[in-house]
């Protein structure tokens, strides 16, 4: 919405030329503005997209009038009869050009004094918060497959799945690097098409804990079955082919993690240098559990060898393939 200090019909031309007064749209005075009552402001506000040779009072009332429909406002402004309504709104932008008293009224200074620089610090907003719900959800969803292959078996009476140690080397890996890679994680194209969010949403809304309940089952079913065909030679080989599998699908995960909505391939599968880094280094850290000398303190038997390896492997690819599979379901259907 334009609010200026020049004529209403220089202001209208302006704004029409810039696309923000559409057809239907109106243009109002500040006097013109005076002489309309609360109810019909609030009837006509939606259609008025231009407001000309307005008083500190009217900007209040435009701002107060929009927040009293429940909307999120921000406000530019650079001098001080624009203080009041900088301060009266939910984002207060100063320029950088500005009075000192416009500045100290607002919550954040644009110091280039270029409006699309808001576009674009949006667009980094959107994605530091869209980044660390990736992150979350890939913590979680790791953890929640450990636990419920760990709580199956409990209930079926096998053996624990892992040891003490493998659970501790699990939460050093898969914690630590792939959850900072896909915090560098570039901006999603529709990340500027989406509506705002409330507010008030939390953390894993917005179909987060979905994301994280149907991953987390993924994995623990290939967990499980990992340790299945382990258990057919020896409870120790089911042990550690659970341990690979969780390790390996955890590291794996990373991939269809960076996006809730997009496949890995149209995303670019080596876009994010960071993630492919973060396996790299996951996967050559899984590799020296394996040597003989280390495997032992890792509970890994001389049984465990190429096959079992490859089974793990197949089953931790499988279980990414899986998840971005159902990304690709979902976004055909929407």
């Amino acid at each position: 919405i334009m609010i200026t200090g020049d004529h209403k019909t220089t202001a209208a031309a302006i704004a029409k030329d810039i696309g923000i007064m559409k057809d239907g749209d109106k243009a109002l005075t500040g006097k013109e503005l005076d002489d309309l009552s609360e109810l019909e402001l609030d009837k006509e506000l939606e259609h008025i997209s231009v407001y000309a040779r307005v008083s500190p009072e009217n900007k209040i009332r435009i701002v107060k009038a929009w927040q009293k429909k429940g909307c999120i406002t921000a406000m530019t402004g650079d001098g001080v009869n624009d203080a009041p309504a900088l301060k009266q709104a939910n984002i207060g932008i100063g320029m950088g050009s500005g009075t000192d008293v416009a500045k100290d009224a607002s919550a954040m200074i644009l110091t280039d004094d270029n409006f699309a620089t808001i576009v674009a610090a949006i667009e980094v907003g959107r994605t530091v918060y869209s980044n660390i719900k990736k992150s979350i959800t890939y913590l979680f969803a790791g953890n929640l497959g450990a636990i419920i292959a760990i709580i199956f078996a409990v209930f079926v009476n096998w053996p624990n799945p892992f040891t003490a140690l493998q659970l501790l080397f699990i939460n050093l890996i898969n914690d630590s690097l792939p959850a900072i890679a896909l915090g560098l994680e570039m901006a999603e194209p529709h990340i500027m098409k989406e509506k705002p969010r409330d507010v008030n949403e939390g953390i894993l809304a917005g179909g987060t804990w979905q994301a994280v309940l149907v991953r987390g089952i993924i994995i623990g079913v290939v967990v499980i079955s990992s340790q299945y065909i382990g258990d057919l030679i020896s409870p120790e080989l089911g042990t550690s082919m659970a341990f690979s599998t969780v390790t390996l699908a955890r590291i794996f995960q990373t991939l269809p993690a960076r996006s809730d909505y997009i496949p890995i391939l149209k995303l670019g599968l080596f876009k994010n240098k960071y993630v492919i880094g973060a396996i790299g280094i996951c996967l050559l850290l899984y590799c020296v559990v394996l040597i003989p000398g280390v495997r032992g303190i890792f509970a890994i038997p001389n049984t465990f060898g190429l096959l079992q390896f490859g089974i793990c492997l197949g089953l931790a690819l499988l279980s990414a393939l899986i998840m971005d599979l159902i990304k690709f379901i979902i976004k055909n259907r929407n």
